[in-house]
């Protein structure tokens, strides 16, 4: 009975994979920069600011994950269902892109702590995150107008 269960559930995720299969390359990257996220995440509050290990941190990070993860499948599935294919994998790739510059700033922030400042691997990651914040932010589209209102609402509070 369990090796039929076993072969049941075997048998699903296969099929699940295989449907997946045209988004995993999106899923494969938001999976490293989450890994990357949490490692550099821990180990900044862990180096820089010298707290231990924090599982409500660690559920937070790992439940951010998940939502963005059945987020992109979601949104596949439902331009699958629609007959618009490319569609869902244009927006997919959207979402994947604008996630991982979020998250590529905080692991830039990140590691700006772990290094001491005006050493050489400081300065590498203070340079891309200028990159990053200032000048790839008018390669994804809206992205620059968002973050120019979210500054003027900023300064209005």
């Amino acid at each position: 009975m369990i090796e039929k269960i076993k072969d049941v559930f075997v048998c699903i995720v296969m099929a699940v994979l295989a449907y997946l299969k045209p988004i995993e390359g999106e899923l494969w990257s938001l999976f490293l920069i989450f890994f990357l996220n949490f490692v550099f995440g821990y180990l900044a509050d862990m180096i820089a600011n010298g707290e231990d290990f924090q599982f409500k941190k660690a559920f937070r990070c790992i439940c951010e994950a998940t939502v963005f993860f059945i987020l992109c499948t979601v949104i596949y599935a439902i331009g699958r269902f629609k007959g618009q294919q490319a569609g869902a994998l244009q927006c997919v790739s959207f979402i994947t892109y604008t996630i991982i510059y979020f998250y590529a700033m905080n692991v830039l922030r990140n590691l700006r702590q772990l290094f001491l400042e005006g050493t050489t691997p400081w300065n590498v990651v203070a340079f891309l995150y200028y990159v990053l914040r200032f000048k790839f932010i008018k390669r994804i589209p809206f992205l620059s107008d968002y973050m120019n209102i979210k500054h003027k609402q900023h300064e209005k509070d």
